[in-house]
């Protein structure tokens, strides 16, 4: 997109929140877009009756109206609208919604500037795109082979069905797909010549050598020739006959041939190469036009099947640690300090699984924005339980830093990120509004595991109940000193005389527990200065009331990033 281009678009941003509008809107006046700005959908409603705009960035969740009645409204009075969706929940009917309204994609919040800017250009080049297709049976080609690309699962149909729907839309009768891994360790050659399908197995000694000396910048864009011997891949086959032969067992001599990238941002993936034969220009045009966006699908669907790999490598890591980790509960059993580290695995672990479901629902959609995301915090965690293991092993005790941070902030993430588990399914999460600033001395994982374990037994003690609501605040007195932060539940209560061993001992009303959970949590507030506060009802349900100091000094509190 050309820096006149850029100048003559027009991009609305929406967001309730005036820093966000004003770092997208920043961002992407850098880069020479025109850019307005709205924080609520009525002031965007306005702005567009005002005048034309290409593409609106919106936030999902806005009082009054959220970004989805927005953009079913912006499309009333502008249908050509592109449209981008930001939202910091990762919300399975939201992100339904937001396919339902076209959006060209679903940022998460927090996001990088370089995302953003991504998002941004794919979506004018998606434009383009458009502006310029010959026909909508274009449109609908490009719909059957994403649909036939969403059904298949592994590699090799991939490749096949998308190297049988070039041909039959370019009136082709042969064609190879070639298909390299990105350390060039792994070749595949899959060839159709009037429909029958061949396999070309190269050596992957030979063909490494080769892929690392070929030059990706020669296949930025589609490419005809005219003979096997004009073609980049020509000079492959002097030092990889192998890998040449692959091409020139079909290459007729006297055919028009065109090759395009299989890429994704700077990844090239392999070759999608079609014989035209004597095509008209314009057939050939239409037909390069195609194979273009096919090939961009292809690229997105072996990403996808890269990323799904990477999964389910780790999760066999994760059911390699749970068997660990179940046999550390054991020897828990003969230790205070074995107890507290077993438990905090499983606090990982609950971490780790629930960025794996989110992952992994994704990947089902097809969908691979924030799978990167994902994939960190994974390893983030695996990380972090390996070196409680090896703390366990050889009985070193857990280290704890303590810095100042910001309570609410932390509060609120946790909530977030706890919301769409599946263990809150059908749970009313009330949140209280909060000060501003908590300052608080602490260190954030400990506390972060503290609101773990109160909000998950809170969730587990209405899982029976007909009225499933838990309800957070934070009350600071800063006359004394201190603040105070209380969850409520209205679960099934506490008895009274079980009360008492609540925090103190080994205790768990849950079938599956071990009673390592509230010990932890009160080893947790006293190595904070805080102070507990239990009261229960039988069939009411349980408020638990910690207070706790307040930092010295707000301004150099800032939180730390919440495990997700």
């Amino acid at each position: 997109m050309s820096d006149t281009d850029r100048a003559n678009s027009r991009i609305l941003v929406v967001d309730d929140e005036l820093v966000v509008v004003s770092l997208v809107k920043e961002a992407l006046e850098e880069d020479g877009y025109n850019l307005s700005m709205a924080t609520n959908g009525k002031e965007a409603l306005a702005a567009m009756e005002q005048q034309e705009f290409d593409l609106i960035i919106s936030d999902i969740r806005m009082p009054k109206m959220d970004g989805i009645e927005l953009v079913s409204r912006a499309r009333q009075i502008q249908p050509g609208i592109s449209v981008i969706f930001m939202t910091a929940f990762a919300n399975l009917d939201s992100a339904k919604d937001a396919i339902k309204q076209g959006a060209v994609d679903y940022i998460m919040k927090p996001f990088e500037l370089h995302e953003m800017r991504q998002a941004v250009g794919q979506a004018f080049a998606l434009r383009e795109q458009a502006a310029k297709s010959d026909s909508d049976s274009h449109l609908e080609h490009l719909s059957d082979l994403n649909q036939v690309l969403y059904e298949v699962g592994d590699k090799r149909s991939l490749l096949i069905e998308s190297l049988r729907f070039a041909l039959v839309h370019s009136d082709a009768d042969r064609g190879v797909v070639l298909n390299w891994s990105k350390d060039y360790t792994n070749f595949q050659a899959l060839s159709i010549v009037d429909e029958s399908v061949a396999d070309r197995q190269v050596p992957d000694e030979e063909i490494s050598e080769a892929l690392a000396r070929l030059d990706p910048e020669q296949f930025n864009e589609p490419l005809l020739t005219a003979s096997f011997q004009e073609h980049p891949l020509w000079a492959m086959s002097h030092s990889c006959p192998a890998a040449g032969d692959v091409i020139k067992d079909w290459f007729a001599s006297t055919a028009q041939t065109a090759t395009v990238p299989i890429k994704r941002a700077d990844r090239l993936y392999g070759l999608l190469i079609i014989q035209l034969g004597d095509s008209s220009s314009a057939s050939v045009k239409a037909s390069l036009k195609l194979l273009n966006l096919s090939a961009a699908q292809l690229a997105i669907s072996l990403e996808n099947l890269e990323l799904l790999d990477e999964t389910q490598e780790a999760y066999q890591r994760l059911k390699a640690l749970q068997d660990e980790t179940i046999q550390l509960e054991k020897m828990a059993t003969k230790g205070e300090m074995s107890a507290e580290i077993g438990h905090e695995l499983n606090n990982f672990l609950g971490v780790v699984a629930g960025n794996l479901s989110l992952l992994q629902h994704q990947v089902a959609k097809n969908s691979i924005d924030g799978l990167d995301k994902y994939l960190r915090a994974i390893e983030e965690n695996v990380d972090k339980i390996k070196t409680f293991t090896s703390n366990l092993m050889d009985l070193r005790s857990i280290s704890t830093s303590k810095e100042v941070i910001c309570f609410a902030r932390l509060l609120t993430e946790v909530v977030d990120y706890l919301r769409p588990q599946k263990r809150f399914k059908g749970v009313t999460l009330e949140l209280k509004t909060l000060p501003e600033s908590i300052p608080f001395n602490a260190d954030n994982t400990h506390v972060q595991q503290l609101l773990y374990n109160l909000f998950n037994n809170a969730a587990d003690a209405t899982r029976e109940c007909d009225r499933r609501h838990i309800t957070a605040r934070v009350d600071v007195d800063t006359a004394q000193n201190h603040f105070t932060f209380s969850i409520t539940d209205t679960g099934s209560g506490i008895e009274p005389e079980l009360l008492e061993k609540a925090f103190n001992e080994r205790f768990t009303t849950k079938d599956d527990g071990h009673g390592y959970g509230l010990v932890v949590c009160k080893r947790i507030i006293d190595g904070h200065d805080g102070t507990l506060h239990i009261d229960s009802a039988v069939g009411k349900g349980t408020t638990i009331r910690i207070d706790f100091p307040l930092a010295a000094s707000v301004d150099t509190a800032h939180p730390a990033p919440v495990a997700q």
